[in-house]
């Protein structure tokens, strides 16, 4: 951890790239975040914020998954149509159900398909980025766009499921990303700055949060009355 203490203190990104969300993996990105809170006093923020970021490295690290185990089925990541697309998906998700999805770990590695995660600080204000190497179509992020616009007008995840609960084409994705707008709401930071965008090549999500102690004294204030 030498490496990420130095650019910590010298005010530089921090990068760490993942293949999956293994026990290793997440003790070094709570690691890093720890490091990064505890030198703006900020240790408190820790368990939200580890969240948020955890959840996006998932969702991240599945789109890879997602890609590779398409990859015939849907070549250039677009949409399956039909019968066929949606039993493919449901295999897809056995598939990640089992053994922790070591084999589309293992084949993410081969073809070093990873997620990234940078920490950058600046003026106060904690940008964590994620990218991983997988296009979205128009259709997922017309998608994660509406969500996003249900976190806010949804109190707690329960309001969400009852939003959705007739919804045949809600394929239980997505919710760590409700989760994440439900926790940036209890720090008091504005939805807006979480942004999720691609291009051709990548993905990013991305989330800005204060390091100050109004955004201390919001979660305090929530966790305290909840």
């Amino acid at each position: 951890m030498k490496y990420v203490i130095d650019a910590i203190n010298d005010g530089k990104p921090v990068r760490i790239s993942m293949y999956s969300m293994n026990s290793s993996s997440e003790n070094r990105v709570k690691k890093t975040l720890a490091l990064i809170l505890n030198k703006y006093n900020c240790g408190v923020l820790l368990s939200p914020l580890y969240t948020c970021v955890k959840e996006l490295l998932i969702n991240a690290i599945k789109a890879n998954y997602k890609n590779i185990y398409f990859e015939d089925f849907a070549p250039n990541g677009t949409d399956g149509d039909g019968l066929n697309y949606h039993t493919a998906l449901r295999l897809f998700k056995l598939e990640m159900s089992r053994e922790d999805a070591k084999n589309l770990e293992r084949l993410a590695r081969r073809r070093e398909i990873s997620a990234d995660v940078f920490f950058y600080v600046d003026s106060d204000i904690l940008t964590v980025t994620v990218i991983n190497p997988t296009p979205m179509t128009e259709k997922e992020l017309d998608k994660i766009r509406q969500k996003l616009i249900d976190a806010e007008s949804c109190n707690d995840i329960s309001d969400y499921f009852l939003i959705h609960a007739d919804d045949p084409e809600n394929e239980g994705a997505g919710i760590g990303l409700i989760l994440t707008a439900m926790i940036l709401r209890s720090l008091g930071v504005d939805l807006s700055t979480l942004t999720i965008t691609y291009d051709r090549a990548v993905t990013r999500a991305k989330l800005a949060v204060p390091l100050t102690s109004t955004t201390i004294e919001n979660y305090e204030k929530n966790t305290q009355s909840a």
